[in-house]
């Protein structure tokens, strides 16, 4: 995370509820991004910028990466402070960081993204700093952040095809990120899941699936570090690691 940012922090309180965990009481993956991702909604509904105002403009927010780090993951019932700011952008990408701290102020979970703008009928990328510019302090710059770099890997233990369902589509009429990592941890073996924890989450997102996307589920495990990609026929939606 960018801890040199002078951008304006926004916080929240929240609790994760007990429908929002599996069957060994952890929190769900996408329950955590979800959680961290209305953070940063409610702050940018300060500047009409939220995902509902951006579809009334034809514009539409759209992640490229992800990392997210989890040093000690929530509980159900357990107080919590989720915090965002976004810390700068250029003229593709907007880069904005979220953490979670317990009540004593201790670091439980860190994420990075990049997010572009597209046009919702165009289906292109805009310019980020024509489109929007500063908002809550952060920096313009011209340096283009850095994250993992994954690869399709060659071959694969395991391969299913995947429903979308009407549930999984959001306001810009593609399924919503956080479903990928649902569908990702559901092509692993339950009893790894149900024995082992995720520390770190590296995502990519290449191409969004929409409502017409008939997509298969491919992973492949190398000791305790899990890749995961999603393709629609011969194009690559998303791939990520876990580890």
């Amino acid at each position: 995370m960018d801890e040199t940012s002078k951008a304006e922090v926004y916080s929240e309180d929240a609790v994760f509820p007990f429908y929002l965990s599996n069957f060994t009481g952890d929190i769900k993956t996408s329950a955590l991004l979800d959680i961290m991702l209305l953070a940063s909604e409610n702050q940018l509904k300060q500047a009409d910028a939220d995902s509902v105002s951006m579809v009334e403009r034809g514009l539409g927010w759209v992640v490229t990466q992800y990392h997210l780090d989890i040093k000690t993951m929530p509980k159900v019932g357990q107080p919590l402070k989720v915090s965002t700011r976004a810390t700068s952008y250029n003229k593709f990408f907007y880069y904005r960081d979220f953490w979670i701290d317990d009540v004593d102020g201790n670091r439980m979970v860190t994420l990075e993204s990049a997010f572009v703008i597209i046009d919702i009928k165009k289906r292109k990328i805009v310019s980020a700093s024509d489109s929007l510019g500063s908002m809550f302090g952060s920096e313009e710059t011209n340096s283009i952040k850095r994250f993992a770099r994954l690869r399709e890997p060659k071959e694969f233990d395991n391969q299913r095809f995947q429903h979308i369902g009407y549930y999984n589509i959001d306001v810009n009429r593609h399924v919503n990120n956080t479903y990928y990592f649902d569908w990702m941890v559901d092509s692993l073996d339950i009893e790894f899941i149900a024995t082992h924890r995720i520390k770190t989450i590296d995502i990519k997102y290449e191409k969004e699936l929409n409502m017409q996307s008939k997509p298969e589920i491919y992973s492949k495990m190398d000791g305790l570090t899990s890749t995961h990609w999603i393709k629609n026929g011969d194009q690559l939606n998303v791939v990520a690691k876990f580890t």
